[in-house]
């Protein structure tokens, strides 16, 4: 099996590694500086024309103060079609009063 940055669950991958930056108040400048890469790197990582890799990926989330293994069961469970991400149905969820 071939896979391509233009995979639906590459896809995914790169909107919730994405969404983990933006949630932790990083901008790619800031996100590059902690990850010793350069911010055209990040950019690319983000728009698919890089790959990540499990040890990249491991140390994004770490940066972002995410568990790594929490962040790969939910884009397990979404790459299954099992639900939203934990992130989106969090935002759905209604506020208790």
């Amino acid at each position: 099996m071939s896979t391509s940055v233009n995979d639906a669950e590459y896809e995914a991958l790169r909107v919730r590694m994405r969404d983990l930056r933006v949630e932790a108040g990083l901008t790619q400048e800031q996100m590059a500086e902690r990850l010793k890469l350069g911010q055209s790197f990040v950019s690319k990582l983000e728009r698919g024309a890089n790959f990540f890799d499990l040890l990249l990926f491991v140390r994004w989330c770490r940066e972002c103060d995410a568990r790594p293994e929490a962040v790969l069961g939910e884009l397990l469970s979404v790459w299954r079609g099992n639900r939203l991400p934990i992130h989106e149905q969090n935002k759905r969820m209604p506020k208790n009063k």
